[in-house]
């Protein structure tokens, strides 16, 4: 009877929120080790998970997940050999990604985002932190602004991933699906994502790099929203949820340095 050795077994939830990546991973025979590549074309690192069933072989792979670098070719994954050439031997894996490294533990937990939107504008935060309507357990805020409103950038940045073809709208959860975003990735590791910009309405592209105040977008009200407004959340990956949000500070009036409530206006006197 075959011995099968489950070296990582994925929580099965991570499977939910792995999306498709252009990231291809494939394997070559070389000096007779079997040795599994990564070519990550995404324009950040990404985490490679892998979940692998080996039959009298051993793998290099110490950790269930592998970060690999942003528009790198050829990434060693893991080396796997034969442990016995007189037996039988085979093995498989399957892999799932997830954009930025789920292993992150540090980050600018104090930096001064600055608000989404042009000088002199004021909105409100509809709903906050751990809200009532769609933000339980998660640090996200919905500044309530008209269809049309110029979005900038909160701090420097690359785009990462951007959709703006979806028309749908609905207060159901399952509109989800039909959310435009753009997603961009910080030099500490962290990503956001601004919600639910209107159809047609990125001024960016993958690849992109963005300064903070720059103008990247229009705000709408697509996919699972109840009306017009920008939701914007900072988060890491995470093998468990598939993304973490994180608490975010933002410079409001006067050059404070507060977190967001919700309920409350926020008038951006600054340019950047």
């Amino acid at each position: 009877m075959k011995k099968i050795i489950a070296l990582f077994l994925l929580l099965a939830p991570l499977m939910l929120f792995s999306q498709q990546r252009d990231v291809k991973v494939y394997r070559e025979f070389i000096e007779g080790k079997t040795v599994v590549f990564a070519d990550n074309n995404e324009f950040c690192p990404v985490s490679v998970l892998m979940r692998a069933e080996l039959v009298n072989m051993r793998s290099s792979l110490k950790a269930p997940y592998v970060l690999v670098p942003a528009r790198t070719k050829r990434f060693v994954i893991a080396e796997i050999s034969v442990v016995d050439l007189k037996k039988e031997f085979n093995f498989k894996y399957q892999n799932s990604f997830l954009l930025g490294d789920i292993n992150l533990k540090k980050y600018d937990i104090d930096f001064p985002y600055s608000l989404p939107y042009k000088q002199g504008e004021e909105y409100m935060i509809g709903q906050g932190y751990n809200g009532k309507i769609s933000h339980q357990g998660e640090f996200a805020l919905d500044f309530i602004m008209p269809i049309g409103t110029e979005i900038t950038a909160v701090r420097d940045a690359i785009v990462v991933d951007v959709q703006d073809s979806n028309t749908e709208n609905c207060m159901k959860k399952d509109c989800a699906e039909f959310n435009n975003y753009i997603v961009v990735y910080h030099e500490d590791g962290t990503l956001a994502e601004y919600t639910h910009i209107n159809t047609n309405g990125s001024f960016v592209k993958k690849g992109d790099i963005i300064k903070r105040g720059d103008k990247i977008a229009l705000s709408g009200n697509i996919g699972w929203s109840s009306g017009p407004h920008l939701h914007f959340f900072s988060f890491v990956s995470d093998i468990e949820k598939g993304r973490r949000s994180i608490r975010t500070k933002f410079r409001t009036e006067g050059n404070r340095l507060e977190f967001l409530q919700e309920k409350k206006f926020y008038k951006k006197d600054y340019e950047f």
